[in-house]
């Protein structure tokens, strides 16, 4: 339900000495929306005019007015603002700086969410999706509802809506938490983009546990360089409080830039068996020795097709002669815990998810219980097959060439012998073009065949980004590669033609419904796709 709160009332708990009414009764004006994007505005809202990366949001006061905007807040001395027509009882407002202001207005208006709600937050190239879809289902079975934050899906705790973006701005996060709260969630997990942080929008947030999952190649197209982007990375660290957690990855070099300046309690996972906490340090190239409090060592016991069952112990760290009192219900994690998922990159991801639902009051024991009710999202080494079907076919998001190397370091294992592991993949266009023949190094690495096809080109020319993927083969290993830049038909090529026993990963959308080609969004999934060709292999063995 929305919340209708009077402006005057709303400025006096948020921001009373930050904001200037320039005209307009706000006693008067009832607020039931604070938005900065005017494509989102109806009746009752207040439109923030606020600079941004895009555009400067001044530009768009007259589209807010006319669609039902009552308020607008723009910066001090905003004569766009000012001198645009509007009905009488409009109220124009004038602050410093628009967006904290708007943000601190859409927070009240909500109900101050980020208070009430336990913030988990997690960021990494790789893996977000998976861990905070896992926080969530772990602590909606141990706690109580909980909402999500991510690149699928948007859940309140009730039901799920799908994003539009991995970590959504400022103001629509305040909305979203309040709607999480008013679903009766105790807690939320949040992706966190590397754009988000750069651009502040988790700012207004008390994140209680935050998770560094990786740091590989990607968006260099728009931080310029890997320490520019591991910076932005950091900047989540280096925003907790000191009785915040830092769960990080130990065994990715980029966990000492995360920790560097970080004043949180600080929980180490390793998959390195036997090492001392300082070897573990140096051989990730991280200074964490004198920060981790407690180390977390997980290894796979057993791997399936479909599952797989891992080791997790728990000990003190390098500087510590027991666990502290106050992270001591993590040692009841230890023990062994088979787990439905597959890969070394999903047993991180399944003890980042468990200690961080400890960390945020769940039981030990009906987490590690838990553990084995675990979906991966959808789209995450999604099987798309069915039982009886003479080859498995998973659908993932890899779309770096660390991805791809895991995915297919995950299912390998599930391969028979004699049989062969076949890797669709593609790049996208208009996106960081270095890991193009990376990916296709990965693949080639990874899988027996390749079949390279098109991802979203966007408005580059879709054979030209394939060329480019296509530098990452040696002369010798052509034959192992099929070229189609149609997509189906490149899918339907390695479903079709796979022997039985053979294993198919389609790699790069996952979840994404649609395909990128030019500035349309045409309509195109690959698990149906994969579903469809299915359906004609079994139709043309009968």
């Amino acid at each position: 339900m929305p919340r209708a709160r009077s402006l005057e009332a709303l400025i006096a708990r948020a921001a009373p000495d930050a904001i200037e009414v320039v005209s307009g009764d706000a006693r008067c004006c009832l607020i039931e929306r604070v938005e900065d994007d005017s494509r989102r505005v109806g009746a009752g809202t207040l439109f923030v005019a606020r600079p941004g990366v895009g555009g400067d949001g001044t530009a768009f006061v007259a589209r807010a007015i006319e669609a039902g905007a009552v308020a607008v807040l723009g910066p001090r001395g905003s004569a766009a603002a000012a001198a645009t027509a509007g009905p009488p009882d409009l109220v124009r407002l004038e602050t410093d700086d628009p967006l904290a202001i708007g943000a601190a207005l859409a927070l009240e208006l909500a109900g101050r969410p980020q208070e009430r709600l336990r913030l988990v937050g997690v960021t990494g190239t790789n893996g977000k999706t998976t861990i905070a879809t896992l926080v969530r289902d772990l602590v909606a079975r141990s706690i109580g509802p909980c909402g999500l934050i991510g690149t699928v899906e948007i859940h309140d705790g009730r039901i799920g809506v799908a994003a539009r973006l991995t970590t959504p701005g400022r103001l629509e996060l305040a909305a979203v938490l309040g709607r999480m709260v008013d679903a009766g969630s105790v807690a939320a997990a949040l992706e966190i983009s590397s754009h988000a942080l750069d651009q502040g929008r988790t700012t207004d947030l008390d994140i209680e546990v935050a998770i560094f999952s990786n740091l590989t190649g990607d968006h260099l197209d728009y931080h310029g360089t890997m320490e520019a982007y591991a910076a932005a990375k950091a900047r989540l660290f280096r925003g907790l409080r000191a009785e915040a957690h830092a769960v990080v990855n130990l065994d990715d070099p980029a966990a000492g830039t995360m920790l560097a300046d970080c004043a949180a309690r600080s929980i180490g996972l390793t998959r390195r068996a036997g090492v001392a906490s300082s070897a573990v340090g140096a051989e990730a190239g991280a200074a964490v020795d004198a920060t981790v409090e407690v180390l977390v060592r997980y290894r796979i016991d057993r791997i399936g097709g479909d599952d797989m069952s891992i080791l997790i112990e728990v000990e003190p760290g390098p500087l510590a002669g027991a666990i502290p009192q106050e992270l001591a219900a993590l040692a009841d994690l230890a023990g062994p815990v088979a787990i439905p998922l597959v890969g070394t990159h999903n047993a991180f991801n399944a003890v980042a998810a468990a200690v961080a639902a400890v960390l945020i009051g769940a039981d030990a024991e009906t987490i590690r219980s838990g553990l084995g009710g675990l979906r991966a999202p959808r789209g995450r080494l999604e099987p798309v097959h069915e039982a009886g079907d003479p080859v498995r076919v998973f659908v993932d998001y890899a779309h770096t060439d660390d991805a791809i190397r895991q995915v297919l370091a995950a299912v390998r294992p599930g391969v028979p012998e004699g049989a062969a592991l076949v890797a669709v993949i593609g790049a996208g266009g208009d996106r960081d073009r270095s890991k193009r023949p990376r990916m296709l190094r990965a693949a080639l690495d990874g899988a027996d065949r390749v079949v390279v096809t098109s991802d979203n080109p966007r408005t580059e020319d879709p054979e030209a980004i394939i060329d480019e993927v296509m530098t990452g083969a040696d002369p010798d290993e052509r034959s192992r590669i099929v070229r189609e830049g149609d997509r189906e038909a490149a899918i339907r090529i390695a479903v079709l033609q796979a022997s039985p026993g053979d294993v198919v990963v389609v790699a790069g959308k996952g979840h994404e419904p649609y395909q990128i080609v030019g500035t349309e969004r045409r309509p195109f999934d690959d698990v149906q796709v994969v579903r469809r060709a299915l359906d004609d292999r079994r139709g043309s063995s009968t």
